[in-house]
């Protein structure tokens, strides 16, 4: 039987034919094909260790930095020695501001974290930042969460990547609980949008804009909200959700009996719709139809880490997020 680690191994080979293509839409594509791969390995639902997810995401970021072109758009330096100026820890305690780098792989310089999260800040001209470390903050039971809506917000992106320039760029708000220095877990707003572009418009760094909440409670992540920061660009937003959404639910990997499908159509539908509702439209006795609601309510629990309190609510969140039955049929 293969293990993880092989097919990681088998993934990244794959990955590597993937980025000598010269298709304009290589990463795209790269993008996709490497977090179905993973995200669709055997294992059992809720089960997805935080080392797994995160060895994978290192696999993944490794062959993505290696993809990237010649920088030709690059703000960093000016914007960050700008926001230096700008930041007064007394009054904005709960913000800080982290860059990432993707082809370097950290977090080569944030400004307020020591403030906001406890962690020493990071310098360009001192040592960086892994950001496999800060990912490690991230909540164990959202990280996989995180990592897909945040990949599947940028991939949506990707689309109008012939739009960007200094006026145009694309950013995702999306709220993360993330680990205090003290222990306790914080909700983080983070708002992140590109510094640093290749020759294809692929982002080879980006600025996290962080703001500090309430204390984390175990609720459930929303899906981030994508959109361009620039005049003249709203007739695209919808088109950039449905995007996101469009990768999201086949990233997702939550796996129903093909049979429930029929149960998710009348909700997403009907969203009131009760037993006897499901009767009337399938044919159902009643008995089966409440056997299928208790699989669906115990998968989606286990695979959210989250106990919800009918198989209903389960599906009106799964319809939030921008999963759709319809891949039951694929």
């Amino acid at each position: 039987m293969l293990t993880d680690a092989d097919r990681l191994k088998g993934a990244s080979v794959n990955n590597n034919a993937r980025i000598r293509n010269n298709s304009p839409d290589r990463i795209l594509l790269l993008d996709l094909v490497w977090w179905l791969q993973f995200f669709s390995m055997d294992k059992e639902f809720g089960t997805v260790h935080q080392k797994i997810i995160l060895d994978a995401y290192d696999e993944y970021g490794i062959q993505y930095a290696q993809s990237l072109g010649p920088s030709v758009l690059s703000r960093a330096e000016d914007l960050m020695q700008e926001l230096k100026q700008e930041f007064h820890p007394t009054v904005q305690q709960n913000v800080y501001w982290m860059v990432v780098n993707l082809q370097k792989r950290e977090a080569a310089q944030t400004i307020g974290l020591k403030q906001a999260l406890g962690y020493t800040d990071t310098e360009l001209d001192g040592p960086s930042r892994p950001m496999r470390q800060v990912l490690e903050w991230v909540h164990p039971k959202r990280l996989q969460l995180f990592l897909q809506f945040a990949q599947s917000a940028y991939m949506a992106t990707q689309k109008y990547r012939n739009y960007l320039s200094e006026a145009a760029l694309p950013c995702y708000r999306i709220r993360v609980p993330m680990q205090h220095a003290n222990g306790k877990y914080f909700w983080v707003h983070q708002t992140s949008f590109p510094l640093e572009m290749d020759d294809q418009a692929q982002m080879i760094s980006h600025l996290n804009q962080n703001y500090v909440g309430f204390e984390y409670r175990g609720e459930l992540l929303d899906p981030p909200e994508v959109q361009f920061k620039s005049i003249g660009f709203s007739k695209i937003q919808e088109d950039l959700i449905q995007q996101a959404r469009f990768y999201f639910r086949h990233i997702l990997d939550i796996r129903f009996d093909p049979i429930h499908g029929k149960i998710f159509e009348i909700y997403f539908n009907h969203p009131e719709a009760g037993i006897r509702d499901i009767e009337k439209a399938t044919g159902w006795k009643s008995m089966d139809i409440k056997n299928y609601q208790r699989k669906i309510l115990k998968i989606a629990s286990d695979y959210f880490h989250y106990s919800f309190s009918t198989c209903k609510e389960a599906v009106h969140y799964l319809h939030r997020i921008g999963w759709r039955y319809e891949v039951l049929r694929e």
